[in-house]
């Protein structure tokens, strides 16, 4: 009891006196945060908006020790503890956020590192959980070159952090906030670990921010910070091998990037750094290839030539393959059809190479379909589909990652393989889990009415025809359960051979039942 009772008065003794102790070069301040006393918002009215903004969220109400601040020249100012995890924030005479820091490189204490002391500068001492316990505050004269470390190591607004990522930390009060913000987005949950670094885009601009680490598995996410709260934008993983890399056009805001392990429990050094991207990556470089049978080769260069600038709406389109950002760098390779028929469509490198291909119609894009490993090529890519008259544009794109170097390309009219549907006739095939999609030829005759069925117990058939106007029709459900059908009367431009397009809804593996009918003809 004793022993206890003379603790009490030590740190009584201590808090006491820390607001009247002044941090100037030279000093060691022994200190305490005790019972509670006085909060942060007590210290500091605007540390609630003004450190979630700057990627520091914490409860205002833990207890805070204020020590005034003096002095000239470069100060460091460390901040130790044995008993809890120190944050130190550094605050001018109006209250405005000068400089702060929490976990300095691979320790939990803490260090600010300042240009002189602000006009009624301040120091507040506090803990991220509300932890107490004894402190001491080491104020010493710097260089420039312990400025420069402290700005490289915390501040994101000249592009680039090296910072260190903890094995064990641990914030409630941020976990929480990340969860909230991210939980329908992201899929891992290591923010318990999280690193957040803020910067303003000040009018609009294309940015690159990549994460790269030797130590861990580095995962990389964006979040928009607008009226007291994160709101998510974008995440990468694995972008070139484990290294993680968002490219996306912002407009003016206040954003953060948040680096965190894949794997919880990960730790070590990164690198985070962000640069602008010259707009030229959003000019289109266009390869002709209007000749079947011919091998036409591209080049893929990092930083140009991005899939957004040929599918401008792609960013919506449900239908853009999962390997293929607004802002991966492609070859495109266009060509023009002239009749309806089925084409094969091949590319090529010494890269994994994934093939997209997309019709022209006026003014707008529209996605026709898409490939990574066909079949036995390996990482090489194909496309067979029936095509209609038309123009096209074949975005080949690296699987993941830059994946910068050249690309061979190929077209040409091919319906070897392909099955023939007879009228009155029914079909039953197997599609195994790798094949996606199933052409059928069938021919129809002017003013006649057919019907087209396509039924599985295991798979959700999807049917389109292609007429030879260049008409499609579409169906998903339009039979019995989630079965298709489709019933129509020929015309005089849609007689004569057509493609069937049988596809499953979802990945899976089953069989289909095809029935192709004439109803007869009408009067």
């Amino acid at each position: 009891m004793k022993a206890l009772l003379t603790l009490v008065i030590v740190l009584s003794f201590l808090a006491a006196g820390c607001s009247n102790e002044v941090a100037t070069p030279g000093n060691v301040i022994r200190s305490a945060l005790p019972e509670k006393t006085h909060t942060l918002t007590n210290a500091w009215p605007q540390a609630s908006s003004t450190l979630l903004a700057r990627g520091r969220p914490v409860q205002t109400d833990t207890y805070t020790a204020v020590h005034n601040l003096s002095g000239s020249g470069i100060m460091v100012i460390d901040v130790r503890s044995h008993d809890f995890n120190p944050i130190a924030v550094v605050i001018d005479g109006e209250g405005n956020l000068i400089a702060f820091n929490d976990n300095w490189k691979e320790s939990t204490s803490a260090r600010v590192v300042l240009d002189g002391a602000p006009s009624g500068g301040k120091l507040l001492v506090f803990s991220p959980d509300d932890t107490r316990g004894l402190y001491d505050v080491i104020i010493e004269e710097g260089t420039s070159e312990d400025l420069e470390t402290f700005i490289n190591a915390t501040d994101f607004s000249g592009g680039i952090i090296k910072g260190w990522i903890e094995e064990d930390s641990y914030n409630a009060y941020l976990y929480s906030i990340l969860r909230e913000a991210l939980e329908n987005d992201i899929y891992i949950y290591n923010y318990s670990q999280a690193e957040l670094f803020p910067f303003t885009i000040d009018s609009e601009e294309l940015i690159s921010i990549s994460l790269e680490s030797d130590d861990f598995d580095p995962y990389l996410v964006l979040m928009a910070v607008e009226d007291g709260t994160y709101t998510f934008v974008e995440y990468n993983d694995d972008y070139s091998g484990s290294y993680s890399r968002i490219v996306r056009e912002l407009d003016a805001g206040d954003y953060i990037a948040l680096v965190m392990p894949y794997s919880a429990g990960s730790h070590g050094r990164f690198t985070l750094e962000m640069e602008s991207i010259d707009e030229e990556a959003l000019e289109t470089v266009e390869i002709p290839a209007q000749q079947q049978d011919t091998d036409y080769t591209g080049e893929i260069v990092n930083d140009r030539n991005f899939a957004i600038a040929w599918w401008p709406d792609m960013v919506d389109d449900y239908e853009a393959p999962g390997f293929l950002s607004p802002f991966t760098p492609v070859a495109a390779f266009t060509f023009t059809v002239d009749n309806t028929s089925a084409y094969e469509i091949n590319a090529s490198g010494e890269m994994d190479v994934c093939l997209t291909l997309l019709r022209r119609d006026g003014d707008s894009i529209q996605y026709v379909a898409s490939n990574d490993d066909y079949g036995d090529l390996g990482s090489n890519s194909r496309i067979v589909e029936p095509l209609m008259a038309g123009e096209y544009i074949v975005l080949v794109s690296p699987y993941s990652g830059p994946g910068e170097g050249e690309v061979t390309f190929s077209w040409s009219e091919n319906d070897d393989g392909i099955s023939t549907l007879r009228a009155g006739r029914s079909t039953e095939i197997y599609a195994p889990y790798e094949t996606e999609t199933i052409i059928y030829r069938l021919s129809l005759q002017a003013g006649t009415s057919y019907s087209i069925s396509a039924d599985s117990e295991e798979l959700d058939p999807v049917i389109t025809l292609i007429l030879p106007d260049g008409e499609s029709l579409y169906d998903d459900d339009g039979g019995d359960g989630n079965n298709s059908l489709l019933s129509f009367t020929v015309t005089e431009d849609q007689a004569g051979e057509c493609f069937l397009i049988v596809e499953k809804y979802s990945s899976g593996e089953g069989t289909f039942t095809i029935l192709f009918e004439a109803a007869g003809r009408s009067s």
